[in-house]
């Protein structure tokens, strides 16, 4: 077949906008065809490598005295995402630890050295017990928790725009500023209230949060009420002031059992007295902390399971609703053997514990409906470099679980 007997091209008209001037022509998908939207499933398909990685992580830390931590994050992020597959196709995960390290030390040279010196300056010249010691000291406090949603905020933005799905990436394109400020405003206003302004402040902050995401140039949005949490919160809130009424009754009537406590106290050299007052105060402080580490945030689980569900279906993605499959039990589950891995092992275990969060979620989570995915463009929002050396340097990852 010659030139000459090659059909001609095809060229796609224009068309008209109200306005008068012409209209891009349509989109079109891989194979030359206007795309076709198409269900997105989501699935974690574990691989071999965790149990290496985390003895390696180990080690290094060790040897470098924890400051290989950023890289060590960034590994285990590496296979996690890898893990995670949207339609078969697995996420990518471009993050560094050099880029965690560099935002590290700058915060650490810019922030915390400087309030170091500024302590360590007042304390020598001035004496301990100097007011103006204390009064940079809560200065220093006072900013740590008004910038706390900050650091959070670009972490998360920091991670979005290195995740990675069909070559697209992710990005958080609002204010970390604005949200930090909120974040604040929140804190105050759930002490204030006693708790009681929980699921409405944590509406307003998921709405904020969620709104301000993109994939690619997509976005995300959220739209509902903190109402439909509120009997739960009330349950929960009241099942925890009964455990710590019932722990403080069983504790003080655990006490009375080894007789007066007052005359105890007056012939405490007595050994058998000494061993009363000791088991006692034991008791009491071991009931406390059951409740205080394991009773309560059990309770709050189901408070947790239903904040999340009901998240997900206030979150849309190009019209599309989630579904987040996660019950009171599973959450508790994954708490407690979240926990367990932590205490036992004695933080040695976190990669399984990033593992287990994430699978968790990615297992349980559902778009019900379709997206046009070839329609979606790469984002054009600035990628951060050092976005979470603020929150390595207040040491806050534990808000996000480690990862």
């Amino acid at each position: 077949m010659t030139d000459e007997t090659l059909p001609a091209p095809v060229s796609i008209p224009a068309t008209t906008t109200s306005s008068g001037g012409l209209a891009p022509p349509p989109v079109f998908g891989k194979v030359g065809l206007p795309s076709e939207p198409e269900e997105l499933k989501f699935s974690y398909v574990p691989r071999s490598g965790l149990w290496k990685l985390m003895f390696v992580n180990l080690l290094l830390n060790i040897v470098t005295l924890g400051f290989y931590r950023f890289w060590a994050k960034t590994n285990i992020r590496r296979h996690v995402w890898s893990c995670v597959h949207i339609n078969g196709e697995p996420l990518e995960y471009t993050g560094t630890g050099k880029e965690k390290f560099m935002g590290f030390l700058i915060v650490f040279g810019t922030v915390l050295l400087p309030f170091i010196l500024i302590n360590a300056g007042l304390n020598i010249y001035l004496g301990p017990q100097n007011p103006a010691l204390a009064a940079v000291q809560f200065i220093f406090a006072l900013f740590i928790y008004v910038m706390w949603g900050f650091a959070v905020y670009r972490s998360l933005n920091y991670m979005l725009s290195r995740t990675n799905w069909r070559g697209i990436r992710g990005a958080l394109v609002g204010s970390a500023m604005t949200y930090s400020l909120l974040f604040f405003g929140s804190m105050l206003a759930k002490g204030m209230s006693m708790g009681w302004a929980t699921p409405v402040m944590n509406t307003v902050l998921q709405e904020q949060l969620v709104s301000d995401m993109r994939f690619g140039d997509a976005a995300f949005k959220f739209k509902g009420r903190a109402g439909p949490l509120y009997p739960t919160y009330a349950l929960c809130w009241i099942l925890m002031l009964a455990a710590f009424i019932a722990a403080i009754v069983a504790a003080t009537g655990f006490a009375s059992s080894f007789g007066n406590l007052k005359d105890l106290f007056k012939n405490a050299e007595n050994s058998e007295n000494a061993k009363a007052i000791a088991g006692a105060i034991i008791t009491a402080i071991a009931l406390l902390l059951i409740v205080s580490l394991l009773v309560i945030p059990l309770i709050w689980s189901i408070y947790t399971a239903k904040e999340l569900r009901t998240f997900a279906t206030y979150t849309r993605f190009d019209g599309a609703p989630f579904t987040l499959r996660a019950s009171a039990w599973s959450v508790i589950v994954l708490a407690v053997i979240n926990l367990l891995l932590l205490v036992l092992t004695l933080g040695i275990a976190r990669p399984f514990i990033v593992q287990r969060t994430v699978r968790f979620f990615i297992s349980r989570l559902s778009l019900e409906g379709k997206i046009d995915v070839d329609r979606i463009r790469q984002s054009e929002a600035k990628m951060l470099k050092r976005g979470e050396g603020m929150l390595e340097a207040f040491d806050i990852g534990g808000f996000l679980g480690g990862i």
